[in-house]
């Protein structure tokens, strides 16, 4: 019998570690997933599994076309190879993961206004969301995102 318990034992052990961190996360994780619409309207960003953390594309844009007509692209890349990419569907959030226990996310965010990536914090709750993005551990700025679907 006692063969048997530690077998059982051995056997659940060995499936939470495959299930790694994601597992545990699930809660924290899950509440993010979806399409946000920013606070100022100007984009919708869908956050959904990427390897075992989150992502966040752009999914739409209120201007998706420049003052020519033509789709934006990410001119304002530090890699000049990168900048013919179009912003729309342009990844800006990575290696979300659980912070603060599983309360919030974290990751890092990319602003293609000005090419640089911050830090960025995310507290979702139900239709809405808290995020807060930061450039070295004092300056930050923060807004409310709302669940779109």
């Amino acid at each position: 019998m006692k063969r048997i318990a530690g077998f059982l034992l051995c056997c659940a052990l060995f499936v939470t570690a495959l299930a790694g961190p994601a597992a545990f996360a699930a809660p924290a994780m899950q509440s993010a997933l979806g399409v946000w619409a920013d606070e100022e309207g100007k984009s919708n960003i869908e956050i959904a599994p990427c390897g075992q953390f989150l992502c966040g594309r752009i999914v739409w844009l209120a201007e998706p076309t420049d003052s020519n007509g033509q789709q934006k692209r990410d001119i304002n890349n530090p890699d000049p190879a990168m900048r013919a990419q179009p912003i729309m569907g342009l990844t800006i959030l990575k290696g979300l993961q659980p912070y603060e226990g599983d309360e919030q996310l974290k990751g890092l965010v990319y602003n293609a206004e000005n090419g640089k990536v911050y830090d960025i914090y995310l507290d979702p709750k139900g239709p809405t969301m808290a995020v807060e993005g930061c450039f070295a551990m004092f300056l930050c700025g923060s807004q409310t995102w709302t669940r779109v679907r």
